[in-house]
């Protein structure tokens, strides 16, 4: 299946934001928790980290 380019800039920004809203929804969870600020950084950043590279993989896979 061919994507053009529009396409394929539209997928990986709706990738960045899902990842971002994943982030955010992790960190208020580990703050809303008890956790502290510190908790609740490092459980963003790494959701974060961890959906871009599943969501890049995919879109690597799916627009290659």
């Amino acid at each position: 299946m061919r994507w053009d380019f529009r396409t394929r800039v539209l997928l990986v920004v709706v990738a960045v934001l899902l990842s971002l809203a994943a982030s955010l929804s992790a960190a208020l969870f580990a703050y809303a928790t008890g956790g502290g600020g510190n908790q609740a950084v490092s459980w963003g950043a790494c959701t974060f980290a961890g959906s871009m590279t599943i969501a890049l993989g995919v879109l690597v896979i799916l627009l290659s």
